[in-house]
């Protein structure tokens, strides 16, 4: 397999060696477009994140495992990953053996990181990553730190031995690895790292916009996109940072029972700011016999962008630990048959593409009009059930603001009915579009071109409402969308 390995990412680099230079260069800064809702690039065209999780990447792979994976993510159309810097618990090395920081009295001593001028190290090795993936086109979300470096316990927040950033010393470290990569484009910044900012009588507010301000200033106080990652089932960023001039954006940490009206929340705040699932239930996640499938990727994916999401975040259990166990020591630990590898290609990974194929259709104008309007459907709009809302029967919609098109997810193939009254007039065309594989459906055969399955639909303020009947039975895991516009909308 190893042999087999090195094979793929040598052949990957003879292709790429004309084209990744290119993508870099290409690569520019990232803002928040002008309605708040949306992240577009420098010269205001949209940008749908699609994020990979690799948080352990960092210390878990070596160069060639990185560019096989990021080759590999590219190819799926992920344009984002995200990662921590450093390790989240205790002082271990990196695959090579290097350490990021001097360790003092069995503790990483932040402000004093391990800098070989002329040798690879650790900071080298982060950068090998950053650069790899602006080769590729591909931004990096990139936590400072992991919460339990700040923030302690992940339960009640108590001060336990992995802390070792505190009001002292943390705007000087955040401020230190803003300005080592400063010059790299493709670079987003994520405070928190699955902590809350507050709990109880312990209140790390302080601490984190203290980092907040040390990643700006060692950018030169420039704007640069920047949220906070919460911790699940507890306030999202929103609650204790919406009104702070560097997040830009919200971020929510949910399972599928709360992930919407998580969504609902932030984006019905004022000053509008952006939202999206940051982490949500990941691939293969397991509780006795029930499972997170390719499904639950599905429809948690649909439903938080229908509701509002200006993008998201996907993760694998096996994937995202790159062979690490949960709080393990990775000295004392093997990557045991490449399982990482074998599951970069689970379905609910290959499947993610056909979400920001679906997102992109449209043109920029009605792309950054998009807004989320469940009025569209008439009557009930489902819920979520079983294990953490893994089971779904939701309807979400999401239209441009003109009504010149729509998005109507369906959790189970049960029918939409919908208000067509809430649609520009005079008429409306219909597709179905299958998330499971990207294709178009007409009376339940697929195509690989888009065609409508009706045509000339009344739509306007007088049209009566319309019941579309999704492909196939209802069903888990048979999700469709239903996909309306005017003729020529795009």
């Amino acid at each position: 397999m190893k042999n087999l390995l090195a094979f793929i990412v040598l052949l990957n680099s003879l292709l790429l060696i004309n084209s990744t230079n290119l993508m870099a260069e290409n690569m520019n800064s990232l803002h928040v477009s002008k309605n708040g809702r949306f992240l577009i690039h420098k010269d205001n065209s949209k940008f749908f994140p699609l994020v990979d999780t690799a948080w352990k990447i960092a210390w878990r792979l070596n160069r060639d495992e990185v560019d096989y994976y990021l080759q590999t993510r590219k190819e799926q159309k992920f344009n984002t990953i995200t990662l921590v810097v450093f390790p989240m618990s205790k002082t271990p090395t990196n695959v090579y053996g290097y350490q990021p920081f001097e360790i003092k009295k069995g503790k990483y001593d932040p402000l004093k990181p391990i800098i070989k001028t002329n040798k690879y190290d650790y900071w080298d090795h982060l950068e090998y990553i950053i650069d790899g993936a602006a080769k590729r086109g591909i931004y990096v979300i990139l936590l400072p730190a992991w919460g339990s470096r700040i923030a302690g316990d992940w339960g009640d927040g108590h001060p336990y031995g992995d802390v070792i950033l505190n009001i002292g010393n943390v705007s000087n470290y955040a401020y230190w690895i803003s300005h080592r990569f400063k010059n790299h484009k493709n670079i987003i910044w994520m405070i928190g790292g699955d902590r809350s900012a507050v709990y109880g009588k312990y209140d790390y507010r302080a601490q984190f916009r203290a980092m907040a301000a040390g990643v700006l200033a060692g950018n030169d106080n420039l704007p640069m996109l920047m949220s906070y990652h919460p911790r699940k089932w507890k306030p999202n960023s929103s609650e204790w940072f919406h009104n702070d001039k560097w997040l830009s954006f919200n971020s929510v940490q949910d399972e599928p029972s709360d992930q919407i009206k998580a969504i609902e929340f932030d984006y019905n705040l004022s000053p509008p700011k952006p939202t999206w699932l940051f982490e949500g239930g990941y691939e293969k996640r397991r509780q006795g016999n029930k499972i997170y499938t390719d499904w639950q990727m599905r429809l948690q994916s649909y439903q938080t962008v229908f509701a509002g999401g200006f993008g998201i975040v996907y993760g694998h259990t096996d994937t995202h630990l790159f062979g690490e166990k949960l709080g393990g020591n990775v000295e004392k630990l093997k990557i045991e048959n490449n399982k990482w590898e074998k599951n970069l290609h689970d379905p609910g990974t290959e499947q993610m593409q056909y979400l920001i194929k679906l997102m992109t259709l449209w043109s920029n104008e009605q792309y950054l009009e998009r807004i989320p309007d469940q009025s569209l459907i008439d009557g009930d709009t489902g819920k979520m059930t079983g294990w953490q809302g893994y089971i779904s029967s939701v309807i979400q919609a999401t239209r441009g603001s003109k009504g010149d098109y729509a998005m109507i997810y369906s959790a189970n193939g049960r029918n939409i009915r919908v208000n067509m009254n809430r649609l520009a007039a005079p008429k409306i065309n219909a597709y179905w579009y299958n998330p499971r594989n990207g294709k178009w459906n007409v009376k339940d055969k697929e195509f690989t071109e888009q065609k409508s399955f009706m045509k000339n639909i009344p739509s306007g303020k007088k049209a009566p409402i319309k019941e579309f009947d999704p492909p196939g039975k209802v069903a888990n895991g048979n999700d469709w969308v239903l996909v309306l516009e005017k003729d020529q909308t795009r």
